[in-house]
């Protein structure tokens, strides 16, 4: 039972880490535009920690399935400075596609990491040969057998 809640906790970890890196590259994205974002949430539901900056609330919710980031002039209609709604169209769609971008240069990391610092000796030498097996058949030694 144990081991199924702690193989839980690391999958609902992980997920959590990828939400937190895809919203990254949209908030990030909307600073670069010169965008106000107004809040910027990890999970969903009862807030558990919020935080005001100078214009961004940061927030931490109770389950972390989710999250987002929410901008001046996203949802409605504004002429006010730094409204996603009076952007051009190309730096809108930059930042609705940063999210996927920055998910996607994290995987790459991440294998970059996991590929280069893997132990992954190859070598030619022989350790064992199954008795009755076509390699015993044709003469093949181990190196223990040499």
């Amino acid at each position: 039972m144990i081991d199924i809640l702690i193989n839980a906790f690391k999958i609902i970890s992980l997920l959590a880490l990828v939400i937190f890196i895809h919203e990254c590259g949209h908030f990030f994205a909307a600073k670069w535009c010169k965008v106000k974002v107004k809040e910027f949430a990890i999970g969903f539901g009862p807030t558990i920690w919020k935080k005001q900056g100078k214009e961004t609330k940061y927030a931490l919710r109770l389950i972390p399935l989710g999250g987002y980031v929410n901008m001046l002039g996203e949802e409605e209609h504004s002429e006010e400075e730094g409204s996603f709604s009076k952007l051009s169209v190309s730096k809108r769609i930059l930042i609705l596609l940063a999210g996927a971008v920055f998910n996607a240069i994290f995987g790459l990391i991440v294998y970059f990491i996991i590929t280069t610092t893997a132990i992954n000796h190859v070598t030619t030498t022989i350790a064992e040969v199954v008795p009755e097996y076509a390699a015993e058949e044709a003469r093949i030694r181990s190196a223990e057998m040499k």
